[in-house]
């Protein structure tokens, strides 16, 4: 299950065990499965930040612009927007402790 990084202050590691996370950092070896490389930046009103999509690689993403937050968007109209990252969490049986 993924949940937000405040549920840190929360954590209770008998009953969860930490297993990864959504967001990569510039050491992990996984490979990225999607670049992001085409697209542009875009503020909530429509116009460009500046930024490439190179930003937002590695990153958990989603096919939506809320209206509310900075999105990327391609040459065909394709827009994503970021997700926040997530913790990846699974709850210990009881007899795992």
């Amino acid at each position: 299950m993924g949940v937000p990084i405040t549920f840190l202050d929360k954590y209770n590691p008998e009953q969860f065990e930490i297993i990864g996370l959504t967001q990569r950092g510039c050491h992990d070896e996984s490979l990225e499965t999607k670049k992001y490389n085409d697209f542009w930046e875009m503020r909530p009103d429509g116009t460009k930040t500046g930024s490439s999509g190179n930003k937002t690689n590695g990153n958990p993403n989603i096919a939506k612009n809320d209206g509310k937050h900075n999105y990327f968007v391609n040459r065909e109209g394709y827009i994503v927007q970021s997700c926040y990252q997530r913790i990846l969490i699974k709850r210990r049986k009881k007899d795992e402790n």
